[in-house]
């Protein structure tokens, strides 16, 4: 029995879907060797990407199934976990060769049709292979041209199904559960290192499979940013503190962040959180079929500016979700994506104020026909207080 997280049907509706694309954008074939691709199209899960020597190849043809190249001593692993059938190994470590030969040797025998072969170069796009290793597979592969194919993995993936989406709900639901029980982690003379542990173990004694982001900050009445690892800062009464954490199960993320004071806040500091649930609210109300990501974006801005508040907007105000922790679209001024059905959102508005702080709320919603749902539970109206 194969160990994959969605049914056969689901994977080959997704290469259908791609295959389509790949006729629109004039693709012979796709050439995927980034994580979140090769295990979204092929359903291999594997935690040797920590790994760097050894790529891993997928193949999608214009037509048929999807194909692998992998390194020797994969075999048994992809048999496993993935529906897809056909593999050819090479033997690796070999750094002069790392299956290059072999994937070039495979879409040259494929039948050309457009003379593309797509491989991910796109907006926030990664590739699994070298960049020595790119010039030597264009240079194997001439007179075939090489093509950007993330954008068409971009269309692919853009809306979710319900088994996906159920996944994003049960990561959200693994970090609401660890959030509820802040005070039980953010106890006296606790580092944010300490709160930060804790807080990701019960994520995975809640249901997590892994967490690989728990970003905190923490500071007197406010924190400078929520981008950074926690550290080594003893937290003290006064203090606001984030936490920003994105939970994955069964390689589907949730995204979202919580706001606390410790013993007490200032009056500015809880003016400030009221207006960002505010603008959650404004940003969830817009979050619906026929808007766009840009209208996302100014409504969380128009409710920040009612107040009088001057926003802190790092170029988004949320953002698209799925097998990575951020995804297309961003909502932002200048995107015009149209909201979807089925399409995984973050709400995220951020207000700067006092002497370089900030503070950032955030959410995740899908959208459905008529709205959209909340996948995470909505934050407390005010700032919540741990009592020492």
């Amino acid at each position: 029995m194969l160990n994959t997280s969605f049914s056969s049907a689901e994977y080959h509706g997704r290469v259908a879907r791609a295959q389509s694309l790949m006729h629109t954008h004039g693709l012979d074939a796709m050439l995927l060797s980034n994580e979140k691709h090769l295990e979204y199209f092929s359903g291999y899960r594997s935690d040797l990407w920590a790994s760097p020597t050894r790529p891993f190849y997928l193949i999608v043809p214009l037509e048929g199934d999807p194909f692998a190249v992998l390194p020797q001593g994969a075999d048994d692993a992809w048999r496993g976990s993935s529906w897809v059938k056909r593999f050819s190994t090479w033997p690796s470590p070999r750094p002069e060769d790392e299956g290059v030969s072999e994937v070039a040797a495979e879409l040259r025998a494929l039948p050309s049709r457009f003379g593309r072969i797509g491989i991910e170069m796109g907006p926030e796009s990664r590739i699994g292979m070298t960049l020595g290793d790119v010039f030597r597979l264009i240079d194997a592969l001439r007179p075939l041209e090489i093509a950007d194919c993330a954008i068409l993995c971009r269309e692919v993936r853009i809306v979710k199904s319900d088994a996906e989406i159920a996944y994003i709900r049960r990561a959200c639901t693994a970090a609401c559960d660890a959030f509820d029980r802040m005070d039980e982690f953010a106890t006296a003379g606790s580092s944010e290192a300490e709160v930060a542990n804790r807080f990701a173990a019960a994520m995975l004694a809640g249901g997590a499979s892994k967490v690989p982001f728990v970003a905190m900050g923490s500071g007197p009445d406010g924190y400078e940013t929520i981008i950074l690892r926690a550290g080594p800062r003893i937290l003290e009464p006064g203090d606001i503190f984030a936490i920003d954490t994105g939970a994955d199960v069964h390689g589907y993320f949730c995204d979202f962040d919580r706001n606390y004071a410790i013993c007490e806040a200032s009056e500015e500091a809880r003016r400030i959180y009221r207006s960002l649930q505010r603008a959650t609210d404004a940003g969830i109300a817009a979050a619906r079929p026929g808007n766009t990501a840009a209208d996302l974006f100014h409504a969380q801005a128009r409710s920040i500016e009612a107040d009088g508040i001057v926003a802190a907007t790092q170029g988004r105000f949320g953002h698209g979700l799925g097998i990575t922790l951020t995804e297309w679209p961003s909502n932002a001024p200048h995107d015009n994506t149209p909201l979807l059905p089925g399409m995984v959102m973050t709400i995220e508005p951020g207000i700067a104020y006092g002497e370089g702080k900030v503070m950032v709320a955030e959410e995740n919603v899908v959208i459905t026909e008529n709205g959209c749902e909340l996948l995470s539970r909505r934050a407390s109206p005010e700032l919540p207080a741990i009592s020492w």
